[in-house]
């Protein structure tokens, strides 16, 4: 337990919200919950007998003024690309830690960028405290940290499940926008669908797309290595979407059609149920090759995304609360070392 220190959840009323609000009780803590309305964000809190907090973080004065008391915020309110700039910001200004659990290339950056000035306010910036990126940053630095000279990474991630709600229109906000590799050290965006190889995961070689994963930006950081590449089973929605992003890009990518497919999206469960995600695990590998030709592969197996993010983001906070740590922008590999995810439920991690 974070003893004397204060916290919040914000965005505590969504899928992945509530499953943090819930792994953070099980575990004695009592954030405060919190997100724009109160009439969802009050049963939840009096439910789990917590305290909590309703606002916008579109102003700026009710964010501070809730912040004041809080040593730490974990975000989970997305699409990030809407909120992770106010409430960056908002904690700078009033000495709070920032953490969320988002997979977004552009708000890693954003945090980045912002570092110099997190750490001259004395706290650290750490997006992407889940399943985007613990697994995959955790296991590209163990891998890189095998080779000498570590010149490329590739890592290929399959049996994600069933997305929440919240990831589906996060999806949606990429469409239209192409895929992001680093190339160069410079993040480099590709038509969509012409990044593609066939992998082995360990069941023999099959089709993989590459996708615009948080590691594209969060590995350069963790590693130093210039040349990035995520990838995705190219089957199910990833194929649909991709296929439409590349014939009917500029169509996709406007906003009636994204307007269109959220309101979809609000007709689907809020996310996997509880037999759903017991049920499913992922697996990911990374690749690196080091200057002299010579390739090293790491395999990771993982519980179920959103289960892993629940535990996952909630010790990111308790271990951030407890040790303070280095301030300014941090992954989180940086922040607790390549085995952190090693200490996650259902975590296992081989050399190849």
């Amino acid at each position: 337990m974070a003893i004397g220190k204060k916290w919040m959840v914000y965005g505590a009323t969504g899928y992945t919200g509530q499953l943090i609000a819930r792994e953070a009780v099980a575990k004695g803590e009592k954030p405060t919950l919190a997100g724009r309305n109160a009439d969802k964000v009050r049963p939840l809190a009096e439910e789990l007998g917590l305290p909590w907090a309703a606002f916008s973080v579109d102003d700026n004065d009710a964010v501070l003024a809730a912040l004041k008391d809080h040593d730490l915020v974990l975000s989970v309110a997305g699409p990030f690309s809407a909120t992770a700039e106010q409430m960056m910001q908002a904690c700078i200004d009033s000495g709070t830690h920032y953490l969320d659990v988002t997979g977004e290339i552009a708000v890693f950056e954003l945090a980045a960028s912002k570092g110099d000035a997190a750490a001259a306010a004395g706290i650290t910036l750490m997006p992407g405290v889940g399943f985007d990126v613990v697994p995959s940053d955790c296991l590209a630095a163990h891998t890189a940290a095998r080779a000498k000279d570590p010149q490329s990474l590739m890592i290929a991630i399959k049996g994600l499940g069933g997305p929440s709600q919240g990831t589906a229109k996060t999806a949606v906000e990429s469409l239209g926008a192409g895929t992001m590799a680093r190339k160069d050290g410079k993040i480099t965006t590709f038509p969509a669908g012409k990044l593609k190889r066939d992998i082995d995961m360990g069941e023999g070689p099959e089709p993989y797309l590459a996708v615009s994963w948080g590691d594209v930006s969060t590995a350069h950081y963790s590693t130093g290595i210039n040349d990035i590449e995520v990838y995705f089973p190219n089957a199910g929605p990833i194929k649909s979407m991709t296929t439409l992003s590349r014939f009917l890009g500029p169509v996709m990518g406007s906003n009636a059609v994204k307007n269109f497919l959220k309101k979809q999206i609000d007709k689907m469960p809020a996310g996997p149920t509880d037999a759903e995600r017991e049920r499913d695990t992922s697996l990911l590998l990374a690749v690196v090759i080091d200057a002299d030709g010579t390739v090293y592969k790491s395999r990771l197996a993982a519980p179920n995304g959103y289960t892993l993010t629940a535990e996952s983001a909630v010790k990111s906070a308790l271990l951030k609360l407890e040790s303070n740590g280095e301030p300014g922008f941090q992954t989180p590999s940086m922040a607790f070392g390549a085995d952190f995810v090693q200490t996650l439920s259902g975590c296992s991690l081989e050399d190849l």
